[in-house]
């Protein structure tokens, strides 16, 4: 029988694979949710962290639906959010520890990722080569069928920037030759979306 410790690593190392591809391991947007809660419930179980994870369901995780119910309860158009839900998880595995990601960005790059985030920056669509180009290779990246969400991660860890890619439409099975950037997310998962997703607004939005 293994160890608790061998049990233990062996969650670590599916972490960023599950983190990477969530519909790998959860199958879709709800079992990534429950694959990413209990996966870092028994890590913080283990280490006798209970009460951090109980901060994090009152903070980034919070919400009747969880991390989840961020996402819907703002009633865009958007079908699938498992790559979304993944980048919140990461960031708080990140936050507890449990994962690295692969760039992390000292503080005059934050600075600058800050400074970037003007008005100006929200009047016209980029792609993901352009974003790339402009600021470097993200944090880490998550994947789903349509999106790409890349993400900057300031050290030490606080909360972080979110840039969510489309890499085609969702009626569409032709792919764009680059991704293009869909929205941001700052704060609390609220949606700063690009002019290119205006089929993401709601209907009274659009009129």
């Amino acid at each position: 029988m293994q160890s608790m410790e061998a049990f233990r690593n062996h969650k670590l190392e599916a972490l960023p694979h599950a983190l990477k591809r969530p519909i790998m391991f959860g199958g879709n947007t709800d079992g990534a949710v429950v694959w990413f809660d209990l996966l870092l419930r028994d890590l913080c179980w283990i280490d006798e962290r209970e009460h951090d994870w109980d901060v994090f369901q009152e903070t980034d995780l919070r919400g009747n639906r969880g991390v989840l119910g961020q996402f819907e309860y703002q009633q865009f158009q958007i079908p699938v959010y498992i790559a979304e839900v993944a980048s919140v998880y990461a960031q708080v595995a990140h936050k507890l520890g449990y994962f690295q990601p692969e760039r992390v960005l000292n503080s005059t790059e934050w600075k600058d990722l800050h400074s970037l985030l003007s008005a100006d920056f929200f009047e016209r669509d980029w792609t993901q080569t352009e974003i790339y180009d402009r600021l470097g290779p993200p944090s880490s990246e998550h994947y789903s069928s349509e999106t790409t969400v890349a993400w900057y991660a300031p050290e030490p860890a606080a909360d972080w920037i979110f840039f969510d890619f489309s890499r085609r439409l969702s009626d569409s099975s032709d792919w764009f030759e680059a991704p293009i950037l869909r929205d941001i997310r700052r704060k609390e998962n609220r949606f700063e979306f690009f002019p290119f997703a205006d089929w993401c607004l709601k209907e009274t939005e659009k009129s």
